[in-house]
């Protein structure tokens, strides 16, 4: 078989099955479709008029508005760059060393090039989709402040295709060389020292401003240093600035300009996909078999049965002993779901970045800190600062606890069989993300607020209100996870993939974001709006103040106390009955 009739064969497989889940849709609730789809108009209009009021904003700033609005895009792409590398690379591992479709397609009379090909085209559209997706609505808002013609959207959808390309190519280049050379032990390491020293070096670099400099006066002064830190993103060898000239020389009309950034853009990815290919005709085979040969045989059995000789006890399971009152059943599968994430490169490579991202952050307060000195703004970048963390924290949730359940897979109606059956399993998946969220957004909370001088009262409040809804969001991700299981039907159940990117990107993966984003959007609301009442002067006096918000945290904690109750318990009925 040749690589066209390969490429058409899949292609054709993948079009049946596109077909089938679109017309599965009719069979789902048309309530939960009718959700996302409204969810996602209003994603796109509410970006859109954001963005539209920031072009707006910063085209009125003493002259530089054109400067920074294109500054703004060449730091966007930039950004956006790095992030598809880090995103093909993580899905990338999954799809070329980890999913059961490559295991069967090694097998097939076709040559582990075409493999590769297939695979690393799927990665590109995977990882690269969300980001086209996200991105839309500021492209719109852009050409509608510079007033372009309808075509201009279609070119620039154009251009982002070889952009694509090239971190896919480039990920998925170093994704060969890591597996194939760079022992799995020894990567792990590697990557937790580079993010600890990355950090510490970050922190040294973010320097507080300091407040004199912040008057009025001082604004060009400002805005001109912003320009001068901002300048790596100019680098004429980035694919980033490629692809940001070609935006704005055709939103300028430049349309040869234009053109020529396109070329460049198509050229290199072009080459970045013959050298990628090319090294995986060496390197492709060699990382996979290495990949399914480590770590396949421990000389020092793990079992804590006294029967089977003196074995070692991990350090695992000696911390999770130390936890009172908790059923051995249940410590179990504690140990057994800490050990499966730690052992899966493509989940803590992702959690790793995410807490890079919140370190860069909190890091980054410190200026914020420095810039208002006054009660007001200390609380209203806090209510900003809370809403991040826990928009974070939903992402978080959706991504790594919600397909906790569907990644049990085939070995499901093993765990099933420890005392008090799938219930036990569901409930500890709860019980220990819900822990987990709760360290992550308590450190962070306490962290932010400390940094910007946030009353005592103030900081116990927003504390307790990230625990509230740290239980709040798991309780979502895991009755939504059991509720929405992706196992595979029929003849696709033993070729089903464990990729969790695949099993976020579904309908229930969705519907969980979705829900997640409306309940935060309720108990932040919910927060805010007294705090928004009492400093605009529209309603309360002091002590009607304080029951205001009295009252706001214990609507956050009815709220949150649903959205635990109500999708954990639909989820244990549905585990009662649920077919292995």
């Amino acid at each position: 078989m040749n690589t066209r009739e390969f490429f058409r064969l899949l292609m054709q497989v993948h079009g049946a099955m596109a077909r089938r889940r679109f017309a599965s849709l009719r069979q789902e609730s048309w309530l939960m479709v009718g959700v996302i789809a409204l969810f996602v108009a209003g994603y796109w209009v509410t970006a859109y008029f954001l963005f539209r009021w920031g072009f707006r904003f910063l085209g009125h700033t003493y002259g530089l508005g054109p400067v920074l609005i294109d500054r703004m895009l060449y730091l966007f792409f930039a950004f956006l760059f790095v992030m598809l590398a880090f995103s093909n690379m993580i899905i990338g591992y999954s799809a070329f060393f980890k999913s059961q479709e490559t295991q069967w397609m090694l097998t097939l009379p076709v040559p582990q090039a075409d493999v590769f090909r297939w695979k690393l085209v799927e990665t590109a559209l995977l990882a690269s989709w969300a980001f086209v997706f996200l991105s839309a609505p500021l492209m719109l808002a852009y050409g509608v402040s510079r007033h372009v013609a309808p075509w201009f959207y279609a070119k620039v959808l154009l251009l982002l295709l070889p952009f694509a390309i090239i971190p896919a190519a480039l990920g998925s280049l170093l994704i060969l060389l890591v597996t194939c050379y760079l022992d799995r032990r020894v990567f792990k390491w590697a990557v937790f020292g580079f993010g600890t020293v990355l950090i510490a070096a970050v922190s040294v670099v973010l320097k507080p401003v300091e407040a004199d400099r912040l008057q009025s006066g001082q604004t060009l002064v400002l805005l001109g240093e912003l320009l001068h830190n901002s300048r790596a993103s100019l680098q004429p060898l980035l694919p980033s600035y490629w692809v940001a000239s070609g935006v704005i020389a055709w939103g300028n009309g430049l349309a040869w300009q234009g053109s020529f950034f396109f070329l460049v853009l198509a050229s290199n990815a072009l080459m970045a996909m013959l050298v990628c290919v090319n090294t995986s005709t060496r390197l492709f085979y060699t990382g996979w078999s290495r990949n399914h040969s480590q770590d396949g045989f421990t000389a020092v059995p793990s079992a804590r049965d006294a029967g089977f000789g003196d074995a070692r006890v991990s350090l695992l399971d000696r911390l999770f002993d130390c936890l009172p009152r908790i059923h051995p059943a249940t410590r179990a599968l504690m140990v057994k779901d800490i050990r499966a994430f730690w052992r899966d490169t493509s989940q803590w490579s992702q959690f790793v970045i995410f807490f890079g991202l919140l370190g860069l952050y909190v890091l980054n307060l410190r200026n914020v800190a420095y810039v208002w000195s006054s009660e007001f703004w200390a609380t209203f970048v806090s209510f900003l600062n809370l809403g991040a963390s826990t928009m974070t924290l939903a992402t978080l949730t959706t991504r790594f606890v919600f397909p906790q359940f569907s990644l049990e897979g085939k070995r499901l109606w093993v765990v099933g069989m420890v005392p008090y059956g799938l219930k036990r399993v569901v409930l500890e998946k709860f019980w220990l993300s819900s822990f987990g969220s709760v360290v992550i957004t308590l450190s962070l909370t306490l962290i932010s607020s400390w940094m910007l001088h946030v009353p005592a009262w103030l900081t116990l409040l927003f504390s307790a209100t990230g625990v509230m809804i740290s239980f709040g969001l798991c309780g979502i991700a895991v009755g939504v996870g059991a509720l929405f299981p992706n196992f595979g039907s029929g003849s696709t159940a033993n070729r089903r993939d464990d990729n969790p990117a695949k099993i976020v990107s579904g309908f229930g993966g969705t519907f969980c974001f979705v829900t997640s984003l409306a309940y935060l959007i309720l108990a932040i609301g919910a927060e805010a709006l007294p705090f928004y009442l009492q400093s605009t002067g529209m309603a309360f006096t002091p002590e009607q103040y304080s029951w205001a918000i009295v009252g706001s945290w214990i609507f956050v904690s009815g709220i949150s106390l649903a959205a635990i109750c109500v999708p954990m318990t639909l989820a244990l009925r549905r585990v009662e009955t649920l077919e292995m």
